[in-house]
């Protein structure tokens, strides 16, 4: 592995240019003003370096641009009350970029090398990382960059990371996230089939839902619920998160398996509902059942997480064939307060980290 190259300099306070008020930061337009990379040749990782935000200069041909060999990585830097900087599981990041970069035959990063590569950026770009509620979101990513209009994996690629000052992922769920969102379920359409890449972070398993989103944003939903590819209705994820549904105060969910990505939010929201006592169930869903069991009102609560939102609750589900459900009150329920509250208190140090979950970026 290369030895990073770190500027010697780190941007100050007063080199911030945006208002890094989290009320007034949207998502994902706000960058700061460097970014790691570090490129993939002749077999063997190059040089590795933080260095000023810019452009990419890359040859039209570039395998990337054709036939979509990419995958990326979400994670978040938290500054703590106290000033320090935090990640939160990061290595489990690590871990599933390397799956993903096997998937889509693409050099695996080292484990620790992809861990001081996000360490280096948050440090470069420490005054960048808002108070709270805000976050400092991290895209990793990797791309097949080698010139070749021709169906294979690329000899060559970048692996590079951006850093994005950010408040609330869903405005209208609070600053907090903890808020309710209205979710399309797609009917006609599906994100991930049985053998493909729908449990890695591939980026075309996002292009094939944009339609789909776009569809459900005419309709004021903030997400869209996909149902499995073989026509059984039933329940998978929503566009880049997990769902859980809360029935007789017990969490309900998807089992893992190679169409639905195993979220590192989704997992730490199951141990921190087993460290509150409350019950989680790993359970096929069928979208109909549920409607039906939240008209009644057995269903109690919908939930959804992710990285950049983390727990949200979910108040209305609208159909593409015209059924509208709406869940509970219209409010975040108990259990979703309680599990946002909960895991964004580790994540922001006011809570013990119970399972070494955090670590301070020195």
């Amino acid at each position: 592995m290369p030895t990073l190259d770190i500027p010697i300099s780190i941007p100050t306070p007063s080199s911030v240019n945006v208002d890094l008020d989290p009320a007034k930061l949207g998502f994902g337009t706000t960058f700061s003003p460097n970014w790691f990379q570090c490129e993939y040749r002749n077999g063997a990782w190059g040089h590795a370096r933080v260095e000023a935000l810019q452009n990419l200069a890359m040859h039209p041909a570039a395998i990337v641009l054709h036939y979509g060999q990419s995958i990326f990585e979400g994670l978040k830097a938290y500054r703590w009350a106290d000033g320090r900087i935090a990640l939160f599981r990061p290595r489990e990041n690590a871990r599933r970029f390397a799956r993903s970069a096997v998937r889509m035959a693409m050099p695996p990063v080292d484990e620790e090398f992809f861990l001081e590569a996000v360490r280096s950026l948050v440090r470069t770009d420490a005054a960048w990382v808002p108070k709270e509620p805000g976050t400092l979101y991290l895209r990793p990513t990797m791309m097949g960059t080698e010139p070749c209009i021709g169906v294979r994996a690329s000899h060559e690629v970048l692996f590079f990371i951006l850093a994005l000052p950010c408040g609330a992922y869903f405005k209208e769920a609070g600053p907090s996230g903890a808020g309710t969102v209205t979710v399309y379920v797609a009917e006609s359409t599906t994100r991930a089939a049985h053998g493909g890449t729908g449990d890695v972070k591939a980026s075309a398993n996002y292009a094939i839902s944009l339609r789909t989103i776009e569809e459900g944003k005419k309709k004021g939903c903030s997400q869209v619920l996909f149902l499995d590819s073989g026509g059984r209705r039933q329940v998978e994820e929503l566009g880049g998160m997990n769902v859980f549904f809360v029935e007789d105060g017990a969490l309900h969910t998807p089992p893992l398996h190679d169409t639905i990505l195993p979220g590192i939010t989704r997992d730490s929201v199951i141990q921190v509902a087993r460290d509150l006592g409350i019950k989680v169930i790993d359970t096929p869903i069928n979208i109909d059942d549920a409607a039906d069991r939240m008209e009644s009102g057995h269903i109690t609560e919908m939930i959804a997480c992710g990285t950049a939102a983390v727990v949200s609750g979910i108040k209305e589900l609208v159909f593409e064939s015209g059924r509208h459900i709406h869940i509970g009150d219209g409010a975040a329920g108990p259990i979703t307060r309680q599990l946002n509250a909960e895991l964004q208190g580790i994540q922001f140090g006011r809570i013990p980290d119970r399972h070494g979950w955090t670590e301070i970026v020195a």
